[in-house]
């Protein structure tokens, strides 16, 4: 099916479905009155237009997704699996960094069965992105259309390619069910600000897959679970495709990504902390707990707090509380984490709004710095 097909068949497919939707809810009418009988034609009209997006969003992406198979020695002897997609025409496909970390041998296979061994050019443990390289030779390779994650909205549907569990372009549906989450990697003890939430089943092997929208577009790099079981629970983590837009580039360029480095640790203030350090209690910020020895933070005098018991139960008293940055207001940590991460890069020089012990207010710049390695192991 050509691309001008697919999207008129998507065209009608909506139509389709939006017009028998609106045919229900008129049929339904008020929660006062009773509920109309419903034409099973109408509803039978919705299915197969929801059916008729799904499928060809399928058909349109499968043939820029990747299976990943990767093996090697030292601290991967034994093979693994993973996802990735076609980044450009000239070969680079993105994964996650965890699926390819350590790896001796890649070897990527696309939908119809062909295979090409992948040279890694660099990847970030902090936004667990990797970006790998192949040789198509003739073959033409096609880079998926890429969104803005930006403009994401809880409620929009998502879908998810990859091979989970090994089984190889699967595909699982579902919805974006939050947006902004700050979530650790897993291969960085540095959290990853506006992390996509869904509740489209992912599984071990999803990761590297692309999260599509309605139109088959990329919003987002599956990345991660949350789960007691080792399976999905419904709650599933995606890397949001704007961070790919920021940081891919440099991997294939220099073959890592340097971040701005404040050096410091916070708490949100909520009402409890606010009240606790003789703050109003409707106060915000993120309060600083922990300031690194020779950091940025530390060179400008920045504060943090100390650990005290305030009627019998402790809290973090006394430390400088970050209201803004850059003039942007600052609710709590993530707040904090998620500017640094996404508007500044190191050398940048940054003013700070501040409430310091006693209740004066101030005002300091800093001069960030590059972010240093951190051992987690």
């Amino acid at each position: 099916m050509t691309v001008s097909r697919v999207a008129a068949t998507k065209r009608w497919a909506v139509l389709v479905a939006a017009s028998a939707i609106a045919m229900l809810v008129t049929a339904c009418g008020n929660s006062e009155e009773p509920a109309q009988a419903v034409d099973p034609a109408d509803a039978i009209a919705v299915v197969a237009g929801l059916e008729q997006i799904l499928g060809d969003i399928y058909d349109s992406a499968l043939p820029s997704v990747v299976a990943i198979r990767v093996s090697g020695t030292g601290n991967r002897p034994a093979a693994g699996v993973g996802s990735g997609f076609v980044w450009s025409d000239d070969g680079h496909i993105i994964t996650n960094h965890h699926v390819v970390d350590d790896a001796d041998r890649i070897v990527v296979t696309f939908s119809d069965g062909v295979e090409y061994r992948a040279e890694f050019l660099g990847s970030d443990p902090s936004s667990d992105i990797a970006v790998l390289k192949i040789e198509p030779g003739e073959r033409a390779v096609r880079p998926l259309t890429l969104s803005d994650s930006d403009d994401l909205r809880v409620g929009q549907t998502a879908v998810a390619l990859g091979s989970p569990f090994g089984q190889r372009f699967t595909m699982t549906t579902g919805i974006v069910s939050a947006v902004g989450r700050t979530v650790r990697s897993g291969a960085s003890s540095y959290s990853n600000p506006d992390i996509v939430q869904t509740d489209a089943p992912l599984n071990p092997g999803n990761s590297g897959g692309p999260l599509l929208n309605r139109s088959g577009e990329v919003i987002g790099i599956n990345a991660q679970i949350s789960t007691a079981t080792g399976v999905s629970s419904g709650v599933g983590f995606a890397v949001p495709i704007n961070t790919a837009k920021r940081v891919v580039p440099s991997l294939i360029e220099d073959g890592s990504y340097e971040y701005s480095y404040l050096g410091i640790s916070a708490a949100t203030l909520n009402r409890e902390l606010a009240e606790a350090n003789d703050l109003p209690s409707d106060t915000r910020g993120a309060l600083l707990v922990r300031i690194a020895e020779g950091s940025p933070a530390a060179d400008a005098g920045l504060v943090a707090g100390e650990r005290q018991r305030v009627d019998g139960l402790p809290f973090w008293i006394g430390g400088d509380v970050v209201t803004a940055i850059d003039g942007v207001p600052v609710r709590g940590m993530n707040d904090l984490i998620t500017y640094l991460v996404t508007e500044t890069r190191p050398g940048d020089g940054v003013v700070l709004d501040l409430i310091r012990d006693g209740g004066e207010r101030a005002e300091i710049r800093v001069v960030l710095g590059s972010r240093p390695e951190i051992d987690t192991g």
